[in-house]
């Protein structure tokens, strides 16, 4: 019985151990959020509210850019250009993140930030998903959050 129960708590050591290793693996491919997407977002907000398609395909990912057609972003853009002239940038909120490890891509670090903005028509916010692999920042999605696009 004493045998049995030794290769019990062996087991859930090692169940213990393994999940810790692999948090502190996933934790060191990490990157600092607060010191490398807020810098990005106070650079590429000012890009973004250009409403220039050539703009966003500078700062977004492939697969960000792919996500609609080109007709979808020309309609997509037209609407975002009844926010008006960007006047201010707000502090970066960090809503969620997580760090994905892959063979092929190594460890690419994700985030989503929601981005208080003024324009000269009034308040409004940008959501941000963004993507941080092999030292590179891309955009992978752009939302847009105003009363003024409900109309």
């Amino acid at each position: 019985m004493k045998k049995f129960f030794k290769y019990l708590g062996f087991g859930f050591l090692s169940v213990v151990v393994f999940f810790i290793a692999i948090i502190v693996i996933t934790s060191i491919g990490g990157i600092d959020k607060e010191e490398t997407f807020p810098p990005y977002i106070t650079e590429a907000v000012p890009k973004l509210t250009t409403w220039d398609i050539e703009q966003y395909k500078l700062l977004m990912s492939e697969q960000g850019i792919e996500a609609a057609t080109p007709e979808q972003w020309a309609l997509y853009l037209e609407m975002f250009k009844k926010l008006g002239q960007l006047q201010s940038v707000g502090v970066p909120e960090l809503q969620n993140s997580r760090v994905a490890s892959t063979v092929a891509t190594g460890n690419t670090t994700y985030a989503v930030y929601l981005v208080p903005l003024t324009f000269d028509t009034g308040e409004a916010h940008v959501q941000l998903g963004l993507q941080h692999n092999d030292g590179k920042v891309e955009i992978n999605s752009v939302r847009f959050l105003s009363d003024l696009l409900l109309k």
